[in-house]
């Protein structure tokens, strides 16, 4: 019979199925988080420490973008990240590694912090609405009088 439970299994509804959401969004909220973390302490800490001043050449899809390299060096690369901000002549700051300068994109929020604020922000709203559906299931658990 459809919507009827197996003899085997129950179904849980209503306030019971409260708390299990709430570890579902929070699992996912937590993990969210640790990755956004995660991101983040790869890019900080990664090779991409040198810095300098960049222009993109051509505004397309993937942006050409130069930049001249601490060691005198003329260099050319392809962002992987597009914005409708950017037209050909503007000026852009990049973070590049200086032993290899081609490892380099745009400092900014989507050339290089994109995926961390992104794992974090998706993250807290999973984590938000998990610690709210475990308030609200704690409201709404019967008391003992």
């Amino acid at each position: 019979m459809p919507g009827s439970a197996s003899k085997s299994g129950r179904r849980i509804t209503g306030r019971r199925a409260l708390p299990i959401l709430a570890l579902i969004f929070l699992g996912l909220g937590s993990a969210g988080l640790a990755a956004g973390a995660a991101a983040y302490a790869m890019e900080s800490g990664g090779p991409r420490s040198a810095s300098a001043d960049a222009t993109i050449l051509a505004a397309g899809y993937h942006p050409l973008v130069e930049f001249k390299a601490a060691d005198g060096a003329v260099i050319q690369f392809t962002s992987p990240v597009r914005s409708s901000f950017w037209k050909a002549g503007d000026k852009v700051a990049v973070a590049y590694d200086p032993p290899d300068p081609s490892d380099a994109a745009v400092d900014g929020l989507a050339g290089r912090w994109l995926f961390a604020c992104l794992f974090a922000a998706l993250g807290g709203a999973f984590a938000a609405i998990g610690l709210g559906l475990g308030l609200l299931s704690a409201l709404l658990r019967p008391r003992d009088s």
